[in-house]
């Protein structure tokens, strides 16, 4: 232990060990997980209209 840790509570540390520990739910996800599905998407968005805009500079 460094100078600048205090020493663990051993209350505290007891009322730690004696609460529920369960595994994460599915929604308790980060933020990231569901934004990266959003930016998939728009990835592609991006993609389909950078094709059109490209086929639209060959035709004109």
């Amino acid at each position: 232990m460094s100078q600048n840790q205090l020493p663990p509570d051993p209350d505290s540390l007891s009322r730690w060990e004696q609460m529920p520990h369960n595994q994460p739910s599915k929604q308790a996800l980060p933020p990231m997980a569901g934004g990266a599905r959003w930016s998939l998407w728009l990835l592609g968005l991006l993609f389909v209209l950078m094709v059109i805009a490209l086929l639209q500079g060959r035709m004109g």
